[in-house]
């Protein structure tokens, strides 16, 4: 495209209802730019993205997070484009032999108006030469790196439009550089006087449009169509006042630098507030200190000043933080690419970051996918991995590996190639370059990170979840069928006071079905000792049928907290069994089973025990000829209600004792139902969970022993 105004050519001559001709133009480089603006600066309009912040905590050690935020994508891109220019000359100087040390660009400093609209990118490397300023600002593809000479400085820019893009969508934009004893100033931009002078010629509104783009695509009036001659001279005193038209000027030898200050015009971002987000911009500066170690990068914003330099760029984050890494750092200068990889590779989950050339790729880039999946599969390899496939009988997956890591990228590669402008995604083939990197680095990765311990818990979590899946299938199933031998309450759900008792067997399920209140009370027989849960996963606990059961009658969930009774089936839940040895293991399981998964049910109140009497007593106290029936819970009990009745000078005159639930009578279930329910709560849960693991974790046996040791040998002494 030419840089010439489209005035004459450019008719559309419209034609009445019956099809007229089409409508075609040509537009200059600046029109396009301004009316595709998403085209070549990436999206134009507000977008919601995670943004990562390098930020310290109270240990002054670097954590890093990922916020979500709002903003222009296109408007932080000009930001970007300006800076990579500064970035580019301090790339170009390290390795220029030919500067001296003192002269080489070693600063970047970036000052944003109060009102966070007006950018100033200030460096003070060498400078752009007079005769070529203008030009570098003005015009599309126009450059110093298309030379490949000076693409080995890994510089981020490749085809000369970067910074002329921000030229053209800016409201303001002026420019100073210094070089070689030269100082070129010149605003690029319409200067309001300017624009007031040409508003005086009269001209039609859409004339006085097309002058004003004569000076963007020009950047001056010599020979605009539209004015005369007596139009332009008019100009030129204005125009030199305000820097319009270029000022070249002598400047001491050892000056050199450039800065460039513009703001944004909102016009074409949407007519979107074009004011920069300050915590954002300064994550930005950081990542250019970061990614070109040595550089000191100032931002200066309402009189305060902040500096970022990293002498030896992300080592200095990664070492000054508490995570698990790996450095992976390789060179191949003398492949194609000329790649420099150094990527940090950090246990645990989180979003992959890249640079290439310093220049951030928010997508990563199809070599980012293969570094992964390489590692991946390569690990998906190790003897380990295998071994434990056999024993799970499941495969190791990628995702199992992908889960356990992620990647900080710092690339650095002769011209790097991207799916568009934005340069958010890199599209170099890098394969051969990644084989080998990973090949070099594999085993010490993983002998540093133990990145295979966690693969494996990964594997072994995976495993579980699927039969945590099948389980809650299994659970959806009983929930909606009828589950045997359950006797459910013959009134409303929501009805108060609804209690599930869960008993020992079916005989004890017989003698509480006369003793219960049917609207409110649900039965549920146990078939001998429930299973150990203590250290198993929920999953493998309720692929038990009988347990299973038992979370689908109460409504218990399986991936949350109960946050209230209300959510549940039932108020109270009540374990009855037979007074005997057998019995209390069998209660004790079944309170170990809840702690195990849902220990905030004794905190609501939930967890119950019922007793029923161990005796069934007829007595007559004292001289009453009436002989009255009374219930022992135990032994204890018994023993007391004798002495009673002998201090009173009564008798006893029936004694039954129950031998279990199925031999206890209606009358004495109904009292065990009514009278002898007790809540089970936690006083202590660290002493609660040390004696759960006591006498039913299978880590204790041997402590498990020497208790009950213990305890025979104190009832033997007594």
């Amino acid at each position: 495209m030419g840089q010439g105004m489209s005035t004459a050519k450019t008719k559309t001559e419209k034609k009445a209802a019956t099809g007229g001709e089409r409508n075609f133009k040509k537009l200059s480089n600046v029109e396009h730019v301004r009316m595709r603006t998403g085209m070549w600066l990436g999206q134009n309009s507000a977008s919601t993205f995670e943004q990562h912040f390098f930020r310290k905590n109270s240990g002054n050690l670097y954590e890093i997070v990922h916020e979500e935020l709002e903003d222009v994508p296109a408007k932080l891109k000009c930001l970007d484009e300006a800076c990579m220019n500064a970035v580019d000359e301090y790339r170009k100087n390290q390795k220029d032999k030919a500067i001296p040390e003192k002269d080489k660009m070693s600063k970047l400093i970036i000052q944003l108006s109060s009102d966070r609209k007006t950018v100033t990118v200030a460096d003070n490397g060498r400078g752009i030469p007079a005769k070529n300023a203008e030009g570098v600002y003005l015009h599309l593809m126009y450059g110093e790196n298309f030379d490949d000479h000076v693409k080995q400085d890994h510089v981020a820019g490749q085809n000369g439009v970067g910074i002329s893009l921000v030229r053209m969508v800016s409201s303001y934009f002026k420019v100073k550089t210094t070089n070689d004893g030269s100082t070129f100033k010149k605003l690029f931009t319409l200067h309001e006087d300017a624009k007031k002078q040409i508003r005086s010629y009269k001209l039609s509104k859409e004339d006085t449009e097309k002058v004003f783009l004569y000076f963007d695509e020009h950047g001056k009036f010599d020979d605009c169509p539209l004015l005369t001659k007596d139009q332009i001279e008019k100009l030129i005193p204005i125009s030199k006042k305000t820097n319009m038209i270029e000022a070249i000027e002598k400047a001491p030898k050892d000056d050199h630098g450039t800065s460039v200050e513009f703001e944004l015009n909102p016009k074409y971002f949407n007519n979107i507030d074009t004011s920069f987000n300050v915590d954002l911009m300064k994550q930005y500066l950081q990542d250019i200190a970061m990614t070109n170690p040595g550089l000191e990068v100032q931002f200066v914003h309402k009189g305060k000043k902040e500096k970022y330099k990293f002498k030896k760029g992300l080592d200095e984050i990664f070492s000054h933080s508490d995570l698990t890494y790996y450095k992976m750092d390789y060179n191949a200068p003398a492949a194609g690419s000329q790649l420099h990889l150094e990527a940090y590779l950090v246990i645990g989950q989180n979003k992959n970051l890249t640079w290439v050339n310093s220049i951030f790729a928010p997508q990563g880039g199809s070599a980012i996918e293969y570094l992964e999946n390489r590692l991946c599969d390569e690990v998906r390899k190790k003897s380990q991995i295998v071994s434990l496939e056999k024993k799970l009988k499941t495969s190791c997956t990628r995702n199992d590996v992908r889960n356990c890591f992620h990647m900080y990228v710092n690339m650095r590669l002769l011209n790097p190639r991207f799916k568009s402008q934005d340069k958010s995604y890199l599209i170099n083939d890098l394969n051969e370059d990644i084989r080998n990197a990973v090949d070099k680095h594999l085993d010490k990765f993983i002998k540093k990170t133990a990145l295979l311990e966690e693969v494996k818990l990964q594997m072994e979590k995976r495993t579980q979840l699927k039969a945590f899946e099948d389980a809650q299938r299994g659970l959806k199933k009983a929930s909606k069928m009828n589950i045997p031998k359950l006797m459910p309450p013959t009134g409303k759900p929501n009805d108060p006071g609804r209690v599930l008792f869960v008993a020992e067997g079916d005989s004890a399920i017989a003698g509480l079905r006369p003793a219960r209140n049917p609207k409110l009370h649900g039965l549920f027989p146990l078939r001998g000792k429930p299973m150990n849960c203590k250290g198993v996963s929920l999953a493998k606990a309720i692929a038990n049928e009988e347990l299973k059961n038992i979370v689908a009658i109460l409504g218990l969930p399986l991936d949350q907290k109960v946050k209230s009774l209300e959510e549940l089936n039932y108020e109270k839940v009540s374990i009855i069994t037979d007074a005997d040895f057998d019995g209390y293991a069998i209660r004790s399981l079944m309170l170990s089973f809840f702690y195990e998964y849902w220990p905030e049910l004794f905190e609501l109140g939930l967890i119950h025990i019922s007793s029923a009497p161990l005796y069934e007593v007829d007595v007559k106290m004292g001289d009453s000829k009436k002989a009255e029936t009374v219930f022992c819970i135990d032994d204890k009990d018994y023993d007391a209600l004798v002495k009673r009745v002998e201090k009173s000078g009564g008798q006893i005159v029936r004694k039954k004792r129950n031998k279990g639930l199925g031999e206890t009578g209606k009358e004495a279930m109904k009292f065990a139902v009514d009278e002898c329910m007790t809540k089970i709560t936690i006083g202590n849960k660290k002493e609660a969970s040390k004696i759960q693991n006591l006498w039913f974790h299978k880590d204790f046996a041997e402590q498990r022993r020497d208790a009950i040791s213990e305890y025979a040998m104190s009832v033997i002494e007594d």
